[in-house]
């Protein structure tokens, strides 16, 4: 439950908007109050502009000194679950499948976070993945995320590329909490917290979401929507790679295939996908056999490499 304190900041919610001098808006602007507070002002934090106009805003990394790195600092709304979820989940910071985003809540005044700028997802699945093997890896990191999650009887309910990242050479070299190579999960506003647990959570009315609900659901088992999102992810992330470079092996669209599901509509637990530790154990067997097929396929090449220059 949101304590007293927070009840009575709710009123301060965002969105906090910067002005012009005319007094209308400045939707890419940082409002006064962010450039001036104190504890952004002793961490050398000069926000840049607005990624959501009066919610999120971001540093550039100028790459000048240790206050010079990239940040994101979010407003967060009093009247969601996100403050309590963030409490929840940093406090398991030090577990490996534990994907949350390493950020610190600041409470000097209205309640925000200060988290440091990830890689894009798509930066993730063009650079970072150079073979099928560490795209398996990403669809790995993910379901053990959202495994995580799901354990502690938190729903996501908005997983789209805006609200996932990576950690690449450039931002894990100015942010020691990142590990390089690791993907992470962020935007808990929409994100729902239950006393029931996968497989007996029944159907909710879905929130506001950035991917579209199947033949144009209303109600969804939130846990098994987040499994439905990673499938459409997963998707997506097979279609960017595969203009980039080649396409993934079946096994990798039949695996996001069945995420997805024949989706018929339920208001009471689905039976229609697998929960995601089921799809955490099969993940596991698909990553082996990845890796198998991207060793055979390294091989053969080589094989073929050195008998063509047999005598």
């Amino acid at each position: 439950m949101k304590d007293t304190q927070a009840v009575v900041e709710a009123h301060d919610n965002p969105p906090w908007y910067a002005r012009e001098p005319d007094g209308s808006i400045l939707f890419s602007g940082v409002p006064e109050r962010l450039v001036c507070h104190p504890e952004l002002v002793r961490r050398g934090i000069e926000l840049d502009y607005a990624v959501k106009p009066g919610v999120v805003f971001e540093s550039n990394a100028k790459d000048e000194g240790p206050g010079d790195r990239g940040f994101v600092v979010k407003v967060l709304d009093l009247e969601d679950e996100e403050l309590e979820i963030y409490e929840r989940l940093l406090r398991c910071l030090d577990s490996p499948q534990n994907h949350t985003i390493p950020c610190e809540i600041v409470r000097n005044g209205h309640p925000m976070l200060i988290m440091p700028m990830l890689s894009s997802i798509d930066l993730v699945i063009t650079v970072h993945c150079k073979s099928f093997s560490s795209l398996a890896d990403v669809f790995y990191q993910f379901i053990e995320g959202v495994a995580f999650l799901h354990k502690h009887r938190i729903a996501h309910m908005d997983l789209c590329f805006g609200n996932v990242g990576g950690a690449l050479s450039s931002p894990a070299s100015y942010h020691a909490t990142l590990q390089r190579g690791r993907v992470y999960i962020y935007d808990f506003n929409t994100s729902r917290q239950f006393s029931r647990g996968p497989g007996s959570q029944h159907a909710i009315t879905l929130p506001e979401t950035q991917t579209p609900p199947p033949n144009g659901l209303t109600h969804f088992d939130p846990y098994s929507w987040d499994v439905y999102c990673l499938g459409v992810l997963f998707n997506e992330f097979m279609d960017m790679y595969a203009e980039e470079k080649s396409s993934p092996p079946w096994l990798l669209h039949w695996y996001a295939r069945w995420l997805i599901a024949n989706e018929r509509g339920c208001r009471a637990v689905c039976r229609y996908r697998p929960t995601v530790q089921t799809a955490l154990r099969v993940m596991s067997v698909v990553r082996w056999m990845v890796y198998a097929l991207d060793w055979w396929s390294t091989s053969d090449q080589t094989f073929s490499t050195i008998l063509s220059r047999a005598p």
